[in-house]
């Protein structure tokens, strides 16, 4: 895992684009990016401090962790995308996420230890009380992912996510900041 570098940008660009397998896992219920919608995020991720820039403790210009980072494979491309954002402020309350776009790359254990690491520098940086993540009753890797590292099942919202026609569950997996112990 690491931060954004400028060549990364057009990678991920690419993997934007709908005809890409991994929307079938990440989040099937929500509307992929059109191109106007990805190319924002993109350019809200070129003019943004998080592109080869150094910050101590990784940490952004606002003092919060980057809202997202690359996960990259042994020859350092981009394969994926690790991100948070508040489920609230106040109670600093986070929901992360995790990508790993290639069809190839997954099932290796690339995403269990993005998330291992991701939740490590999270805690390591911030004096946030709880992640979480969310997901849908289909993807069972993810939710292999959140029981293997030690997330709770902590709600189940029934029949309310529509994959493919058929109804599932949405699920939110959490982990307090003392029940984290470094999983490996």
């Amino acid at each position: 895992m690491r931060g954004w570098r400028a060549q990364d940008l057009a990678d991920f660009r690419d993997w934007l684009r709908p005809h890409h397998e991994w929307h079938r896992w990440d989040g099937p219920y929500y509307p992929v990016p059109d191109d106007a919608q990805a190319d924002a995020l993109v350019a809200r991720l070129r003019t943004s401090s998080s592109v080869e820039a150094a910050h101590p403790q990784g940490l952004s210009d606002d003092g919060l962790p980057p809202r997202r980072v690359v996960v990259a494979d042994a020859e350092d491309r981009l394969v994926g995308t690790c991100s948070w954002s508040w489920e609230s402020a106040e109670s600093q309350w986070a929901r992360i996420g995790v990508g790993i776009y290639p069809t190839h790359r997954r099932g290796q254990g690339l995403g269990r230890e993005a998330v291992r690491l991701w939740v490590d520098q999270l805690f390591a940086t911030t004096s946030w009380v709880r992640l979480d993540f969310a997901t849908w009753s289909g993807n069972a890797a993810m939710l292999g992912v959140g029981r293997s590292l030690g997330f709770v099942e902590e709600a189940r919202f029934r029949r309310a996510r529509v994959v493919d026609g058929t109804r599932y569950d949405s699920v939110v997996m959490g982990v307090l900041r003392e029940e984290w112990t470094h999983p490996r």
